[in-house]
């Protein structure tokens, strides 16, 4: 017998007890999130080889979101094998992140235990390594009530840097910690072990709610689901650590696709 851990993120009342299927995770968890932002941040020369106004203006800052100096993928929510290595970008993109929006005084957080015989082949969600037999609700608290950690998504690097931002519906998957996944003792689970995490965004005055760790691993939130929007934002920064601001926005420009 196999064991993996899972967490449901869902609105207060609508998570599972013990017994449930796995087709009620995934339900409760379609009701947690629906959207969030997909962000990609390059860093450039300084000064920049060009503006942001003249990148839009060419057409190479667009809506896909690919680097304007250099190609890379066209969706965040898209498996993609080519490394920014072979792209010759590896230097230049320091953020690709799909963010969902959470809104922890909303949501509530279920840990389940996953058990099973476990499959000759794990590929992806561990739920897919599992020939799940039952599933053992472990905890259940208001988001708002975990512990919180800070962390910084901007980078502190001196230098001048394009940020591109996409909102997006989403539809996700119960969450897991990164490696391992799947083990053979029962699952020890300690709420204790969980840190709520917290960010400023670019020159946001208040913290945003980033995403969730478990024993220092990152929880993990399959996309199932992305319907981008139309239009994405792209903003030119500059980060210097000796000015009074240490983010100084210098230009912002909302493109469409089409």
């Amino acid at each position: 017998m196999a064991h993996a851990l899972v967490f449901v993120l869902a609105p207060d009342g609508a998570l599972p007890g013990d017994g449930a299927s796995w087709a009620d995770l995934l339900a409760a968890q379609r009701l947690g999130i629906g959207s969030g932002i997909a962000l990609r941040m390059f860093r450039t020369a300084t000064p920049p080889e060009l503006s942001l106004d003249e990148l839009v203006a060419s057409g190479q800052a667009n809506v896909s979101g690919a680097d304007p100096f250099v190609p890379l993928r066209t969706d965040p929510c898209q498996e993609d094998s080519t490394s920014s290595a072979e792209t010759g970008s590896v230097r230049r993109l320091i953020c690709d992140a799909l963010v969902p929006h959470l809104e922890p005084r909303s949501l509530w957080l279920g840990a389940y235990e996953l058990s099973g015989p476990e499959r000759q082949e794990r590929t992806g969600h561990p739920a897919d390594g599992l020939a799940i037999t039952s599933i053992r609700c472990l905890d259940q608290f208001s988001l708002r009530d975990a512990d919180n950690e800070t962390c910084w998504f901007y980078p502190t690097e001196n230098g001048d840097y394009l940020c591109w931002e996409n909102q997006r519906s989403l539809e996700l998957s119960p969450g897991y910690p990164a490696d391992p996944c799947i083990q053979e003792q029962s699952i020890p689970y300690e709420r204790s072990d969980l840190r709520l995490l917290w960010s400023l965004m670019a020159d946001d005055q208040a913290l945003t709610c980033v995403g969730l760790t478990y024993q220092s691993r990152r929880i993990e939130w399959p996309v199932t689901a992305c319907d981008p929007e139309p239009f994405a934002t792209w903003t030119s920064f500059r980060v210097d650590s000796m000015a009074d601001d240490n983010y100084r926005e210098t230009s912002s420009i909302t493109v469409f696709s089409g």
